[in-house]
């Protein structure tokens, strides 16, 4: 009991680590939800559709998921930098001009795409053995999807950690969920998933705008200052650009195996491989939880020069990160074929990817939040560096494996792509900031 207290007291008066502990617990139990509700819905396609028809929904969403984060230059996270340098310096006043720039430059990128996917439907549906039609359908989708992105990335930046994290980890998934409870009892085309989807985004873009007016009317009203000058878009393109390849890269880390699954196997094995990489994430939500709002006090302190509060942020942020991560593994990695067949039968195929994905999971989580801490203290530019080489070696690595190994081989790469990523950020950290970010139990 007085060790308890003890710990509790010590960490009682730490502003920033309190901060962090609640913005990551509501982040945490909304991504726990928004991942049992993406499990559901996944039961609810593959039990009424099949593996096939998960295949190509999955597919689908793939692309659009890669041309809206190219479509979006990396300004919606560098929104989340600014933004909350803004808060913290007290100069509101500067998020509408840089938010609005913003929209105007990404909206105007995502019209472009757009017509390139229409113009190229058939080639693109051709090269990942999709119906062109679900390629048509999901179109309809992508600027609406661009710009609820941006919407939640700026509320992020506000820090309100609920809104964004219902957002962020549920809503799009929750709605296309309804949508297709509603219509089954109208309609068993094998399009339905994908249409509830469109609709989904739709409608969840507008809802994601008139939530981001309500914070931010709230926090403009309430401050007063103007210490700072409005940013540039030279100086939005400078910090916005190195984060697009970052984050292009990190896609091409995350999601290249489904990719080439996609272009070298078929719809039935990238259905079953994704569901042992939904599952993996599950493993992967203490990291994800804690990055939403690691990243924006990172950016914070960094821009206050408290080296000591930066390391100790840095590194009770990580120790959350493994104790949350550490039970999910070891269910993983004894019960995979008992979790995988609650999607069928033929998802059992996947519990060696399963096991293999988890173990990278929880190396990321023992390494703890490396790429956000370089993104959000401006060393965006080797983030990015380290990102297209373990990328390339990820891409090489498939190329190599897929076709002995199937969706076995696609973990594989996925997992040592995954380590190397880590270990040289580590070593970047250590190395220039004078810490590690690393925590295993008895090792300081």
């Amino acid at each position: 009991m007085n060790k308890i207290k003890s710990y509790l007291s010590k960490y009682s008066g730490d502003v920033h680590f309190i901060e962090l502990i609640k913005g990551a617990s509501s982040t945490f139990i909304l991504k726990i939800v928004g991942i049992l509700v993406g499990y559901v819905l996944a039961i609810f396609i593959t039990n009424k559709f099949g593996a096939f028809v998960f295949g190509q929904y999955v597919t689908a969403l793939l692309i659009v998921e890669i041309l809206s984060i190219i479509s979006r230059l990396g300004i919606d996270t560098a929104l989340v930098r600014f933004i909350s340098r803004y808060v913290h310096n007290g100069v509101p006043q500067l998020i509408n001009k840089l938010f609005f720039k913003s929209i105007a430059i990404v909206t105007l990128a995502a019209i472009i795409f757009t017509l390139l996917l229409l113009f190229f439907s058939a080639y693109i549906a051709n090269f990942m053995n999709l119906d062109e039609e679900y390629l048509l359908i999901v179109s309809f989708s992508f600027i609406p999807l661009v710009l609820f992105h941006m919407n939640v990335q700026a509320i992020r930046g506000l820090k309100q950690m609920l809104s964004f994290s219902f957002l962020n980890n549920v809503a799009i998934t929750l709605i296309t969920f309804i949508i297709m409870v509603v219509f089954t009892s109208y309609t068993f085309s094998e399009k339905l998933p994908i249409y509830a989807y469109v609709l989904s985004v739709i409608i969840m873009t507008f809802s994601s705008y008139f939530l981001w007016y309500y914070h931010k009317t709230k926090l403009i009203n309430s401050q007063h200052s103007n210490s700072e000058k409005e940013l540039s878009t030279k100086a939005l393109f400078k910090v916005s650009i190195p984060l697009l390849l970052g984050q292009s890269m990190m896609l091409i880390m995350g999601k290249v195996d489904l990719f080439m699954l996609a272009n070298m196997t078929s719809s039935d094995l990238v259905g079953i491989y994704n569901i042992a990489l939904k599952l993996s994430m599950l493993a992967y939500m203490g990291l994800m939880a804690v990055n939403s709002i690691a990243a924006p006090k990172f950016s914070e302190i960094h821009s206050s020069g408290d080296i000591e509060a930066l390391k100790k942020i840095v590194q009770q942020s990580t120790k959350t990160i493994f104790w949350v991560t550490f039970p999910v593994i070891i269910l993983f990695l004894c019960f995979p074929k008992s979790i995988l067949s609650v999607f069928g039968e033929e998802f059992k195929l996947a519990a060696m990817a399963l096991i293999i994905l988890s173990i990278s999971k929880m190396f990321s989580a023992i390494s703890g939040s490396v790429g956000t801490f370089l993104q959000m203290v401006g060393k965006q530019n080797v983030f990015q560096n380290i990102l297209i080489l373990t990328a390339l070696i990820n891409i090489g690595l498939n190329y190599i494996l897929i076709p002995k190994y199937g969706i076995d081989g696609a973990a594989f790469a996925s997992a040592i792509s995954g380590v190397i990523w880590n270990v040289l950020m580590i070593v970047y950290i250590k190395k220039n900031f004078g810490f590690y970010s690393i925590y295993f139990p008895g090792i300081r």
